[in-house]
């Protein structure tokens, strides 16, 4: 089953069981990040991507540069280890991880979760690489995907038990909208997708093709 299946399954259960009024604040929170142009203020194809340190799960710091060794790495941004469709997306990137490498292109996780949470979805999803920890979402806001909850949601997000001041270690109710990032050796952005619905994520095996493609192209 293709993520997007796996994805289309959850939404259907989460609206099926999830009160109308909560739902409305949810879209309204999507329509409002869509409406402030998220999308379009953020870095884009031929910018490149700030080397900002952030921090593995054995709490070392690392920079992009250092953790750059294939010819394509792939930057996954996602909500966190509470949100279902993000460890459906990491899952999914597993398990595609050895066709990715044989394409000399890599993976790695970023959220802006405490590195005890960090380690935990890295656990439960048997994950192989790299989920690190961008303390304050610092590289995140240079990029530009991020957001800050709207009072609604928040309150909403509490009522879920999704503590934010504590999965973050900050007050601030950031959240990054799901994004994948392909920068090349140079840190040079060659591939982007952000996507404002948090319900809907970038098919992996589409990103894979992207990179057969370009590396058909480089060889020829």
């Amino acid at each position: 089953m293709s993520l997007k299946e796996q994805l289309k399954q959850m939404k259907e259960a989460t609206l099926e069981r999830m009160p109308q009024s909560i739902i409305q604040v949810f879209e309204n929170s999507i329509d409002e990040i869509k409406k402030n142009g998220l999308k379009e203020k953020a870095l884009k194809i031929g910018d490149k991507v700030p080397d900002v340190p952030l921090t593995n799960i054995d709490e070392g710091t690392v920079l992009l540069s250092e953790l750059q060794k294939t010819d394509y790495l792939i930057l996954n941004f996602y909500r966190g280890g509470w949100c279902p469709y993000c460890n459906m997306e990491l899952r999914e990137y597993e398990r595609l991880r050895e066709d990715f490498n044989q394409l000399n292109t890599d993976i790695i996780g970023i959220s802006a979760e405490r590195i005890e949470r960090t380690s935990q979805t890295s656990h439960k999803n048997a994950l192989s690489f790299p989920i690190l920890t961008d303390v304050n979402a610092q590289l995140m806001k240079e990029i530009g995907i991020v957001f800050q909850l709207d009072k609604a949601s928040k309150q909403e997000y509490i009522n879920f038990g999704i503590h934010l001041d504590e999965i973050h270690a900050n007050s601030s109710f950031e959240l990054p909208v799901p994004t994948v990032y392909v920068i090349n050796k140079d840190r040079e952005i060659v591939y982007v997708h952000i996507e404002e619905d948090y319900m809907t994520r970038l098919e992996p095996s589409i990103l894979l093709e992207f990179i057969r493609n370009k590396s058909v192209k480089a060889e020829s």
